[in-house]
């Protein structure tokens, strides 16, 4: 299988356990996309920023895990929001398909059995 990313292209500052989390996501959206497109060349510049952005995403809100909002208040200063993307998933956009030339609209598939 290809891998359209490699943990450096996702941050060369990773941990060791952050290093292993992310080639886990590397390997689960890279087999996602070559299960999608198999025709995908290994070096495929769109590929590797959906790989990156998704995993970046997911590594970035981790530490939300299990929340869906947030605040932090310093001094007189408070900042909430709303988590997209809650608890580190991974989630491939509308906009990453149409990077990867997928299509949005689902097609229907037909089985006729052993004819």
């Amino acid at each position: 299988m290809a891998e359209f990313a490699t943990p450096n292209d996702i941050s060369s500052t990773l941990t060791e356990s952050e290093t292993v989390d992310a080639a886990a996501k590397i390997a689960a959206v890279s087999q996602w996309i070559t299960d999608k497109k198999p025709d995908l060349a290994e070096g495929h510049p769109q590929a590797k920023y959906v790989v990156v952005d998704v995993v970046r995403a997911a590594l970035a809100n981790k530490k939300y895990a299990g929340h869906t909002q947030y605040s932090r208040t310093v001094g007189g200063v408070t900042r909430s929001g709303t988590l997209v993307d809650p608890g580190g998933s991974m989630v491939i956009t509308d906009f990453h398909k149409q990077l990867l030339g997928i299509s949005l609209a689902i097609m229907p598939q037909y089985h006729f059995g052993d004819c």
